[in-house]
C-alpha cells in the first residue's frame, strides 16, 4: 500500500524529530552508507543547530527537504547538491528514517518529487545518486523510475564483514522530461 508523502523545507518543529532520527543507534544507519562512521550525538546536535539557523534566516532555496507523511510527520530526508555546477551535474540522496513506513513506496515517491524539483528549479543537465549493492531497496527505486545504472565499482564497500559493490544511478534532464515518469 502506497503512503502519501510530500517534500517540503524543514521547519523548526521538525528539528526534535530530526535530531532523534539522526542519532547513531537508529536502524536506518544499517542501510544508508553503513560504511561511513556515524556522527556522535554532539555532531548531530551541531548539524541540527546549523539547520535551525538556516531556517530562521529564511533560506529560500532549500537543497535539503523533509519527507513528511500525510499527517505532516517527519519520516525521512531528501537532498541534492552540485557535484560539478560548471557542467550542470547534480547529485542527490534520500533516506527513509522510520522502519515502520518502509516498503510503502515512499522512496520512489520522494525520488520522483526530488527529481522533478531539481530539473524544475535548477539548470541541472544530469542527476545521479550513489548507493551500495546491499541497499536493494534504493537500487530498485532507481530502476523503477527508469534511471540508468551507470557505474559499478566492484567490491568497493565493506559492510559488516562482507564486500559489496558501490553503484551509481543517473538520469539526464532530457530523459526525465521526454519519457515521462513511470
Amino acid at each position: 500500500m502506497m503512503m502519501g508523502i510530500q517534500l517540503r523545507p524543514f521547519r523548526v518543529r521538525d528539528l526534535p524529530q530530526l535530531e532523534h532520527w539522526l542519532q547513531p543507534e537508529q536502524e536506518w544507519h544499517l542501510w544508508d552508507a553503513p560504511y561511513f562512521s556515524k556522527p556522535p550525538p554532539a555532531a548531530v546536535a551541531a548539524h541540527v543547530a546549523r539547520l535551525s539557523s538556516r531556517i530562521s534566516e529564511g533560506d529560500s532555496e532549500p537543497d535539503e527537504f523533509a519527507i513528511v507523511d500525510d499527517q505532516d510527520v517527519l519520516v525521512g530526508r531528501a537532498a541534492w547538491h552540485w557535484e560539478h555546477e560548471a557542467s550542470s551535474w547534480a547529485r542527490c540522496g534520500l533516506t527513509v528514517y522510520d522502519p515502520a513506513v518502509r516498503g510503502k513506496g515512499i522512496g520512489a515517491q520522494a525520488l520522483r518529487m526530488l527529481t522533478d524539483d531539481v530539473f524544475g528549479s535548477s539548470t541541472a543537465h544530469r542527476l545521479d545518486f550513489v548507493t551500495w549493492s546491499g541497499n536493494i531497496a534504493m537500487c530498485r527505486v532507481g530502476e523503477k523510475l527508469g534511471w540508468t545504472k551507470e557505474a559499478t565499482f566492484r567490491e568497493a564497500r565493506e559492510v559488516r564483514g562482507i564486500r559489496y559493490d558501490s553503484v551509481v544511478y543517473g538520469v539526464l534532464r532530457a530523459e526525465w522530461l521526454s519519457v515521462g515518469v513511470p
